[in-house]
């Protein structure tokens, strides 16, 4: 009908030799990539530490990272 360029139009927007069978691949395709930013976006919230502030503050303290005056005030201070 119009030559080279129509077979390749009709190729194309046909979905070629696998008619609605691309289609379907297409979709699929779609559905993992939403998948894939769903669970990274869903994961980047959640990216927490499981230890309390206390857990930690005691941590700095055993590791001499703080001193004892300064571990009993921000103790007391996280206690209230």
């Amino acid at each position: 009908m119009y030559g080279a360029f129509g077979r390749f139009c009709n190729g194309f927007w046909d979905y070629g030799r696998f008619h609605y069978g691309g289609l379907a691949m297409m979709i699929l395709g779609l559905l993992l990539i939403g998948a894939v930013v769903y669970f990274i976006w869903k994961g980047k919230g959640t990216v927490s530490s499981e230890e309390s502030p206390l857990d930690l503050l005691q941590k700095r303290f055993v590791n001499g990272e703080i001193s004892e005056d300064e571990y009993l005030m921000k103790r007391d201070i996280l206690k209230k």
